[in-house]
């Protein structure tokens, strides 16, 4: 798909949203500035949550509660851009996160900390490439 705005990155990702279920975890690539976390903001949007949302670059983490959705209860925000070895990631103490499958998380720069032995597997990948200073190429895999 072709975004040539914020808005139409926000309404991909809201047509997005609604093939997401409790357990996806979602990989989101590509480069500082193409509009992963604007994506975000259009999921988290599509499910109803009506608080700001930030990027978790330097929270790492930001866990948004979901009301009245089916299998949805929480989204969790990563950004593993800060990210050094695959050790950090295990400090956060995902464990309890994944095993709840209410969760759906959404992986900034997952190429920066998940180890291909990882227990941590997509079920989605978005590729976001920037093709000039407005328009982006989103790509969208499922496994």
């Amino acid at each position: 798909m072709i975004s040539h705005s914020f808005e139409q990155t926000k309404q991909i990702a809201q047509n997005f949203a609604s093939t997401l279920c409790g357990g996806d975890i979602v990989f989101l690539e590509g480069d500082l500035g193409v509009g992963k976390t604007t994506f975000v903001q259009g999921i988290l949007e599509s499910l109803g949550y009506t608080e700001p949302v930030r990027s978790p670059t330097f929270s790492l983490m930001n866990v948004y509660l979901i009301k009245n959705h089916l299998t949805i209860q929480r989204v969790i925000h990563l950004d593993f851009y800060r990210f050094e070895t695959p050790a950090e990631i295990r400090s956060l103490g995902l464990e309890e996160f994944l095993e709840d499958t209410q969760n759906v998380f959404l992986i900034e720069w997952p190429e920066k900390g998940i180890e291909k032995k990882s227990n941590i597997f997509y079920t989605k990948f978005i590729t976001f490439k920037s093709l000039d200073e407005q328009t982006r190429q989103i790509i969208i895999h499922s496994r």
